[in-house]
């Protein structure tokens, strides 16, 4: 879930990772040791947060050891693209991010985890959960350990001033459609004369609708259904009415704005680095959308040639469980993969960064309301270039049908397998 961001920001992500989650209570090791297993295993992340699993899993097995090697930004994949082909310098477990993790997924140097028994584990989860992690024969290549579902973000003092309540529920409700919004966004700028917006920018649009919406490409095939061409004449409803912040997602501004007030709703998943915890601690609430979607995922996988693949399952079979997901979700406020923890949570689960929101319970909800659709390699990559190209095009004034067309240029370059024959 890396992205390309300013020394500055990266600090103050480094700086806030560590401050959203509750701290669970210090015990020695929550985890039954089992000292019958030993050995060491080699795995490959990009992911800032692996020393964390390490230290987890080496406290249940302390005979164990994990030759951790994490690598930033664009290196890691190019590393380990290199590395598998070669069987050279090839770690035993590595992971894979969302918006590249069909480039490897397909390949047969990926172990077969079901074979290894490990789709069983996997029961308890979400199904999208699951289905990311599976080749295009169905078969299960990779594993998550936390999911990324997509909220309304907004600070409860704000709301309180600008829409009568703080309640996640209360304000789900009054934002239950892009009508609805609208209509918020309207009454908001002209209470606080110009000066506060209820929505970020165009993009988030697509962010909250782009997986209730067919794909562009389904087997091979591109095609833009009826959705798409609303969502476009939506956004330009709501950037002609001016009720759009316009301020780029993940930017210093959209931060600095949100954590002012003055900017009531960022479009974020549950993994978040741009609150200011050192003025909003309890100020936090997160709300679901009434379209349900997700954004970003790490799954880990199992050199299918590895020497080592009983203590790589053992691995993979420890971060499903629902002991290792509580801790992460506590320490970490990663959200877990595994469903039944809002249960084990129940209804009176707080969170006291979150003003005592019970906000396991609000993921869930979003959770289960995730469209059942199944992504490819196509799926994210073509919901992005959607997004570039609808909010250029809005902005310079052109029709859906021009935005369109610079699209499809734009992907028929970039993805000349695809069949094109439903716009020859």
């Amino acid at each position: 879930m890396k992205r390309i961001l300013s020394v500055a920001l990266c600090l103050a992500m480094l700086l806030t990772c560590f401050a959203v989650g509750a701290v669970a209570e210090e015990t020695a090791n929550p985890y039954e040791v089992d000292e019958s297993l030993s050995g060491t295993f080699t795995w490959w992340t990009y992911f800032d947060q692996a020393p964390f699993l390490k230290e987890q899993f080496e406290k249940k097995y302390p005979n164990v050891t994990i030759d951790l090697q994490v690598f930033g930004g664009d290196d890691y994949q190019t590393k380990l693209m290199n590395a598998l082909p070669t069987g050279q310098d090839v770690p035993d477990v590595f992971d894979l991010e969302e918006g590249y993790v069909y480039k490897f997924i397909d390949s047969p140097l990926l172990a077969d985890l079901d074979a290894l028994g490990l789709g069983e584990v996997c029961n308890s989860y979400y199904d999208w959960a699951v289905a990311m992690g599976r080749d295009s024969n169905g078969t299960l290549k990779g594993i998550c350990d936390n999911v990324s579902p997509v909220a309304f973000w907004y600070l409860r003092d704000a709301m309180e001033k600008w829409l009568g309540t703080s309640d996640d529920a209360e304000i789900s409700a009054m934002l239950s459609s892009w009508d609805a919004i609208k209509e918020k966004g309207l009454e908001i700028k002209e209470k606080s004369n110009g000066e506060v917006y209820l929505w970020p920018n165009l993009s988030a649009m697509v962010k909250v609708a782009g997986y209730s919406l067919t794909p562009i490409a389904r087997n091979g095939k591109v095609a833009i259904e009826q959705g798409w061409y609303d969502l476009l004449d939506t956004m330009r409803d709501f950037w002609e009415a001016g009720i759009v912040a316009d301020l780029g997602g993940w930017s210093g501004d959209w931060a600095t704005a949100w954590n002012n007030g003055t900017l009531l709703i960022r479009v974020m998943p549950s993994w978040d680095f741009f609150t200011d915890w050192s003025i909003n601690t309890g100020n936090v609430g997160v709300a679901a959308p009434f379209m349900a979607s997700y954004e970003g995922g790490t799954y880990r996988a199992i050199y299918a040639n590895s020497e080592k693949t009983d203590l790589c399952v053992k691995f993979l079979e420890f971060l499903t469980n629902e002991t290792y997901q509580l801790q992460n979700l506590y320490t970490n406020n990663q959200m877990p993969a595994n469903k039944n923890i809002a249960g084990l949570l129940g209804p009176d689960y707080t969170n006291d960064n979150f003003g005592g929101q019970n906000i396991m319970k609000t993921y869930d909800t979003i959770c289960n309301n995730i469209a059942d659709i199944v992504p490819d390699q196509y799926t994210r990559g073509l919901q992005n270039k959607f997004s570039k190209y609808a909010q250029a095009g809005i902005k310079e004034g052109k029709t859906n049908d021009e935005i369109i067309d610079t699209f499809l240029a734009d992907i028929r370059d970039t993805y000349p397998e695809l069949d094109f024959s439903n716009f020859n």
